[in-house]
């Protein structure tokens, strides 16, 4: 199998940065020839981002926050451009956190900063900037569905869980949402509605998470959802909760929580 595409730029992302480039160059210059240098440096560090040339494409953005230090996207491409090169976790959070500093509804940075505190293990600060990211942003998939995971295996609230899931089916129609809407369902002892989701899965050829979810049903009395079955990101109860890397590319909660930091 090909190796996960790195995040892209989105359209929707890329027309709200130019008129935030815009609105912030004509307050600070009135200069539409500075604009078009910006908007320029912007897209070739996109795309250098894009081509894996990250080193080219941090530099580029350090370029753009000296010639407009409140440039927020910059700040959000360069925590992206720094994880890709290795470098320091608390840098990145510095950059995620400047960049939610210059603009409180960049929902990207704060599903960027929420990956990195769960990967800590800081679930505290994980839920806070998750939910600051729907606050943003109410239709993004990720924060919702890591949120939902939070909930059914580290909080014990099933039916929170099940909210949150429900709350990205209208954007997404992963597999992974419903086999968690199972686990939740099966948690809070919905069990017709469980089976529901068995159904679901079968009906959309998803075979091996069927099958898990099933097991799960079968082989115990109730789904375990106790902070201790989630004690860290990386625990993998057998049967239960997130689901184990494959060889061919992670799932379950580790795509969601534990991936890359969001796109732009």
């Amino acid at each position: 199998m090909p190796p996960r595409p790195l995040p892209q730029l989105r359209k929707n992302s890329f027309t709200r940065i130019v008129s935030c480039c815009a609105f912030l160059l004509l307050l600070t210059t009135g200069a539409w020839a500075q604009f078009d240098v910006l908007k320029g440096l912007y897209e070739r560090a996109v795309t250098a981002y894009n081509n894996r040339q990250y080193q080219q494409s941090m530099d580029i953005y350090k370029q753009i926050v000296k010639a407009a230090p409140a440039f927020a996207p910059a700040y959000n491409g360069m925590a992206l451009a720094n994880q890709q090169l290795g470098g320091d976790e608390d840098k990145t959070i510095e950059y995620l956190k400047m960049a939610v500093s210059l603009d409180p509804k960049m929902s990207q940075a704060y599903d960027n900063l929420g990956k990195i505190y769960y990967d800590r293990q800081d679930i505290d600060h994980a839920q806070e900037y998750f939910v600051k990211a729907l606050k943003a942003d109410p239709s993004l998939v990720a924060p919702n569905v890591s949120l939902a995971w939070i909930y059914l295996l580290v909080r014990s609230k099933p039916e929170l869980a099940l909210w949150y899931f429900k709350k990205a089916l209208p954007y997404d129609r992963d597999p992974k949402i419903y086999y968690g809407m199972g686990l939740a369902y099966f948690s809070s002892n919905q069990r017709v509605s469980a089976m529901d989701m068995i159904t679901k899965l079968h009906e959309m050829g998803e075979e091996d998470l069927a099958s898990r979810l099933e097991n799960s049903m079968r082989e115990n009395a109730r789904v375990n959802t106790s902070s201790e079955a989630a004690a860290g990101p990386s625990s993998t109860p057998a049967g239960l909760g997130p689901l184990p890397k494959t060889p061919d590319q992670p799932t379950g909660t580790m795509v969601r929580l534990r991936g890359r930091l969001s796109d732009y």
